[in-house]
């Protein structure tokens, strides 16, 4: 038993916390060192997202400008075009046939109608495309209908399109007796409508395409193909759809 000034037997130091086997010493050596698996402590990665956010920065610089060039183009353009509306009229109709018939009610009316078209555009072209329509009806009702043909109109050109327009439609009494009415008094009301898709082209370049209608209110003195009606009066409307 070993004394430690005289003080009391000395107490044994602690067992180790941890203890590993190893073969330099045997199998009965102790060794004070932590297993393996505590000895490789987790690491985390950081990413750095500095260079993303940079990405994206300039992506959006990059569109803000491409974004500010097209307004400016555009801009420019429309100063220095100065695109103005073009105007239509209807300068002319024949009357092809138009039969009433009071047996089964239907009329069959095929007019013939001159359509004027005026670009005013000093750099402005207009095409008209395909799928257009032309219409004619008295008091609500569609007397004969059909197509503009499709056509480039240039800068400052006046262009007269003839549109033929054919159709069988019912035709009750009552609007057979107001007909008479009307071209006794000389005062036959139409309504000519038409519908156009059409695109404007700045030199080589095709625009949006829009579609143009047109209402076209006239009043004819008759609708005899005996006789060539002559256009009394005549009022404009015209809507663009974009």
């Amino acid at each position: 038993m070993a004394y430690d000034g005289g003080s009391g037997p000395s107490k044994p130091p602690p067992p180790p916390r941890y203890v590993m086997l190893t073969e330099e010493y045997g199998s009965s050596s102790l060794a004070t060192v932590p297993p393996g698996a505590r000895r490789n402590m987790p690491r985390h990665r950081i990413t750095d997202g500095g260079g993303l956010r940079g990405c994206l920065c300039w992506c959006c610089c990059f569109l803000l400008l491409l974004v500010a060039a097209v307004a400016a183009t555009s801009a420019y353009l429309l100063y220095a075009c100065r695109p103005k509306a073009p105007s239509y009229s209807v300068s002319d109709m024949s009357v092809a046939r138009f039969d009433v018939s009071s047996s089964d009610l239907t009329v069959y009316a095929k007019l013939v109608a001159s359509v004027r078209a005026e670009n005013p555009n000093d750099m402005v072209g207009i095409g008209y495309g395909a799928g257009s329509r032309a219409a004619v009806s008295y008091r609500g009702t569609t007397l004969c209908s059909g197509r503009l043909p499709a056509f480039y109109q240039g800068h400052r050109n006046t262009t007269v399109v003839r549109v033929a327009m054919e159709g069988r439609h019912g035709f009750g009494p009552g609007l057979q007796g107001a007909l008479e009415e009307s071209e006794e008094a000389g005062n036959v009301p139409l309504d000519v409508y038409v519908s156009a898709p059409v695109t404007l082209r700045l030199g080589d370049v095709d625009l949006r395409e829009v579609t143009v209608k047109v209402h076209c209110a006239l009043v004819v003195d008759c609708l005899s193909p005996k006789k060539k009606p002559a256009i009394k009066s005549a009022e404009y409307r015209v809507n663009v759809e974009f």
